[in-house]
C-alpha cells in the first residue's frame, strides 16, 4: 500500500507541466521570506532546508550514512542594519541609487564632500594623493571621473578609491551597471557606489553603513542520491542555491535567473529521474557559497561522498532564466565529442535555437571538478533576461523560456553516456 502511495505521489508531482513547477520553486526561493539567500538572517541556510525538504517529498534520498546537508564554514562580510545615504537634501534609493561595496566598514554621521575629479586631481593634487598626509575628520570624498577616456588614469583612480577607504568614508560616481556581490574581507570604512543619474554635486552629505563582519559564518551544501542500475557510476547535477543577501534591512537581492532558476531545473529533473530509473546513480549538488567565491563546490570536491573518478559526467546548471536564443556550453571547447554529441541531440529533436560552445572559466561550481579531471559542462542560457547581480532580478522578470525544452536536452544527453 506504501509503495502505491508512493507511486500516486509521484504521478501526481509530474501531473503537472516542470516549467509550471519550477515557476513554484523559484516564487518560492525569491521570496522576502529567504532574504536573498545570503549571509543576513541566514537565509541561506533557510534556503538549503526547503531543498531539502523538496527533496524528501520528490523521493530523492541521502547518501548512506551522511545527512542531506554537508556543513563548513567562511568568513564573510555582511549589513543587516539600516542603510542611508543623503546628498544634500536628496535621499538615495539603496539598490536602485547606490550600492555599498562588500567589502565595505563603517561609518556614520554627517560629512563634508571633497569630490576629486579630473581637473582637480592634476591641478590641487598634482595627479596623486597621499591620504595619509590629510587630516580631514568627518570628510567624504567623491570620486568623479565619469569624464576620464584614459585607461591608465582610471586604473590609478580605481585604485586610490580603495586605498581611500582605510582613511575616509569614499563615494565613487559611475555610469556603468552595478552589480552587487559578496564580500570576504572588510576595509576600514565604506565605498558607496553612486550611480550617475542619482549623483548630484553637493558640500554635505549624510551616511549611515553599519557592517557586521562574520568569522566562521557556518553554510552547507544540499546533496542528493537516485540510485541507477549501475549504481557505483554517478552523473553529477550541481547549482548554486545561495545569492546575495540582503544590503541593509530595505534592499534584498531575489536571485530569480541567478541561480533560482538553475535549483528548479535541478529539482524538476529530479522528479524526471525518480520516475524514469536512470543507468547512472544521479547525483544533486546543490552548492552555497558560490557568490562568494565557489566555496561550496570547493569544499565538496575536497570533500567528496565517492570516489570522483567514478563520475561519468558534471553538469552544472546556471544561470536558466531564459533560453529563447539557446545555451552556451562552457568547457565545449575542452570536451569537444561531448558537445558535439549535444549539438546533434539538439538538432535531432529541434529543442532549443542553438547550443553554443565556450571555453573553460572558472566562473561557476563546475570549475573545481574540472581541476580534478572529471568530465564537466557549465550549462547557461542566452535570451532576453540580462537582470543579473542587481535587485531586478525578480521571479516576475524570469519567464524561465524554453525551459522544459533544456530539461529534455539535458535528459537525452544523460541517456547517451556512455
Amino acid at each position: 500500500m506504501r509503495l502505491i502511495l508512493s507511486l500516486i505521489l509521484l504521478s501526481s508531482l509530474h501531473s503537472f507541466a516542470q516549467k509550471e513547477y519550477a515557476i513554484g520553486v523559484m516564487d518560492t526561493l525569491c521570496s522576502p521570506h529567504f532574504d536573498g539567500r545570503g549571509y543576513v538572517n541566514q537565509g541561506d541556510v533557510r534556503a538549503a532546508d526547503f531543498i531539502v525538504e523538496e527533496l524528501e517529498r520528490i523521493g530523492v534520498q541521502p547518501f548512506k550514512d551522511k545527512s542531506y546537508t554537508q556543513d563548513y564554514s567562511f568568513n564573510v562580510n555582511t549589513f543587516p542594519y539600516d542603510l542611508e545615504v543623503i546628498l544634500g537634501e536628496d535621499t538615495l534609493v539603496p539598490g536602485a541609487d547606490y550600492l555599498v561595496s562588500p567589502i565595505s566598514g563603517t561609518a556614520q554621521g554627517d560629512f563634508d564632500v571633497v569630490e576629486i575629479n579630473k581637473t582637480n586631481f592634476f591641478t590641487t593634487y598634482g595627479g596623486n594623493i597621499n591620504f595619509k598626509l590629510i587630516d580631514a575628520s568627518q570628510t567624504i570624498f567623491a570620486f568623479n571621473f565619469l569624464d576620464a577616456k584614459n585607461k591608465d588614469l582610471k586604473k590609478k583612480i580605481s585604485a586610490l578609491t580603495y586605498e581611500a577607504t582605510k582613511y575616509f568614508p569614499v563615494i565613487s560616481v559611475t555610469n556603468q551597471k552595478q552589480m552587487y556581490s559578496v564580500g570576504r574581507k572588510q576595509s576600514t570604512y565604506p565605498l558607496i557606489t553612486i550611480d550617475s543619474a542619482a549623483y548630484s554635486q553637493v558640500s554635505t552629505a549624510s551616511i549611515k553603513v553599519n557592517n557586521k563582519f562574520i568569522m566562521g559564518y557556518e553554510s552547507k551544501n544540499v546533496i542528493g542520491l537516485i540510485p541507477g542500475k549501475k549504481k557505483k557510476k554517478y552523473v553529477v547535477f550541481s547549482a548554486h542555491y545561495d545569492h546575495l543577501g540582503r544590503m541593509g534591512t530595505d534592499t534584498y537581492f531575489p536571485g530569480a535567473n541567478d541561480n533560482a532558476s538553475g535549483v528548479a531545473m535541478l529539482l524538476s529533473l529530479a522528479k524526471h529521474y525518480m520516475l524514469h530509473k536512470p543507468k547512472y546513480s544521479i547525483v544533486f549538488c546543490f552548492f552555497s557559497g558560490e557568490e562568494a567565491g565557489l566555496l561550496g563546490s570547493k569544499h565538496f570536491v575536497s570533500h567528496p561522498y565517492f570516489p570522483l573518478k567514478k563520475v561519468k559526467f558534471v553538469l552544472n546548471i546556471d544561470i536558466m532564466g531564459g533560453a529563447s536564443d539557446g545555451i552556451t556550453v562552457v568547457n565545449g571547447t575542452k570536451h569537444e565529442k561531448e558537445y558535439a554529441r549535444m549539438v546533434d541531440i539538439n538538432e535531432e529533436h529541434q529543442l532549443i535555437t542553438q547550443v553554443k560552445k565556450r571555453g573553460p572559466t572558472a566562473n561557476s561550481d563546475h570549475y573545481f571538478f574540472s581541476e580534478m579531471g572529471v568530465p564537466a559542462f557549465f550549462i547557461y542560457s542566452m535570451g532576453s533576461v540580462k537582470n543579473y547581480h542587481d535587485i531586478y532580478d525578480k521571479a516576475e522578470n524570469t519567464p524561465l523560456n524554453k525551459f522544459d525544452q533544456v530539461q529534455k536536452l539535458m535528459e537525452l544527453f544523460v541517456q547517451e553516456i556512455k
